[in-house]
């Protein structure tokens, strides 16, 4: 039986695809305009950076909010073979909105993984990173989420989740892509239904792509601060969260325990948190910036 919050997901999930309008942009514009630093959120598993709408109302208007999105979504075109390869398109990307630093970034989950890694390439090149907050991400990769086709029936129901479907694909589905177009089908109104297939399928294979790669990554250190936004309900102690990511950190670690589960962060109450000390960070920054 779905909890309150998961019903609640379910259609914050689908108002939100709902407002995206589909927009699959490499740099998608959450938020522009505004005096302030912009701050560029990393996609999480699904691929899509629509979700970070929910941090808008927390971010003070000066700030320009942007999503990264994959390659491979809006045309057919090679997909990175490494997150090394990911975090280089990203930095480009963000150096083309954004030419000067510092640079802050955000990832919520697998988001959080490539945030890492955005900002491990942006300091190498020689840039500073202001803030780099991590939502409940962890540095390793569970085993039991993988690219392969014994776990795509896993990926394709987080594909139906992130528009609001039921995530029904089963383990021992045969077909596991052509029960995501049959679910989709059955279904109208969702967005889904509006996608031509070949984009459906090439979303189902960025998101294979991008479990792939994370996997075959690891962090290396990064010097700038960082937030680590946990998800205090279910999961792992907090200890435990800040101890896999403090080899990889030079500084300590800022925390901010929010008292929901990992897949409900973006949920009004959550992100409000979130939004707050993220908010705070960037005046933060700022005011070491000026």
């Amino acid at each position: 039986m779905p909890s309150g919050e998961d019903l609640q997901w379910a259609r914050q999930r689908r108002a939100t695809a709902r407002a995206a309008g589909g927009v699959l942009d490499l740099v998608l514009p959450l938020r522009v305009g505004g005096s302030g630093a912009p701050l560029f959120c990393a996609h999480p598993i699904v691929g899509l950076s629509w979700c970070y709408r929910a941090l808008l109302p927390h971010i003070g208007e000066q700030h320009p909010v942007y999503g990264l999105q994959p390659r491979g979504l809006r045309r057919p075109e090679p997909l990175p073979a490494s997150m090394a390869e990911m975090a280089r398109d990203y930095a480009d990307q963000i150096r083309m909105t954004q030419p000067e630093g510092p640079y802050h970034l955000l990832g919520w989950s697998l988001g959080g993984n490539i945030a890492f890694a955005v900002a491990e390439e942006l300091e190498r090149r020689g840039h500073e990173v202001g803030l780099l907050a991590i939502m409940d991400a962890a540095p390793e990769i569970a085993e039991s989420m993988t690219g392969s086709d014994a776990h795509a029936w896993m990926l394709y129901n987080f594909v139906l989740a992130e528009f609001g479907y039921d995530p029904s694909v089963a383990e021992d589905d045969p077909d596991p892509e052509a029960r995501v177009l049959e679910v989709v089908r059955r279904r109208p109104g969702l967005g889904l239904e509006e996608w031509p297939l070949p984009r459906l399928q090439a979303l189902l294979r960025v998101i294979r792509n991008t479990v792939t790669v994370a996997h075959g990554y690891w962090p290396e250190q990064v010097r700038g601060p960082v937030l680590f936004c946990a998800a205090m309900r279910l999961g792992r102690p907090l200890e435990e969260k800040l101890a896999d990511w403090q080899p990889f950190v030079r500084q300590p670690i800022e925390v901010t325990e929010v008292d929901c589960a990992h897949r409900h962060m973006l949920l009004p109450q959550p992100i409000s948190v979130v939004g707050a000390a993220v908010a705070e960070r960037l005046a933060r920054a700022a005011a070491l910036a000026g």
